[in-house]
């Protein structure tokens, strides 16, 4: 046979390198996107890692969303004069 391994042998080391190259590509194939992701905010972070429930989480966040925001810049939405009062 070739480099006098059984076929069994062949069939093993085969299998080996299949398994090998799956793991290299579920572990590389996503880092890209996950390094693109905007990081998470520290609060946030730290109420997923003490263990709360990560959809209450996201619902707060979604509310904390609609509820738009606030300052004293939150009403400013336009600067230009001429669009602000052609739009009213």
């Amino acid at each position: 046979m070739y480099l006098a391994l059984e076929t069994n042998q062949w069939v093993a080391i085969l299998v080996g390198a299949a398994c090998l190259a799956a793991i290299l590509i579920i572990v590389v194939a996503p880092w890209r996107r996950v390094r693109s992701e905007p990081p998470m905010r520290d609060d946030v972070e730290a109420r997923l890692l003490l263990g709360e429930d990560p959809r209450e989480i996201a619902l707060e966040e979604d509310e904390e969303a609609a509820e738009g925001p606030s300052g004293p810049r939150a009403e400013v939405f336009e600067l230009d004069p001429e669009r602000r009062s052609s739009a009213g």
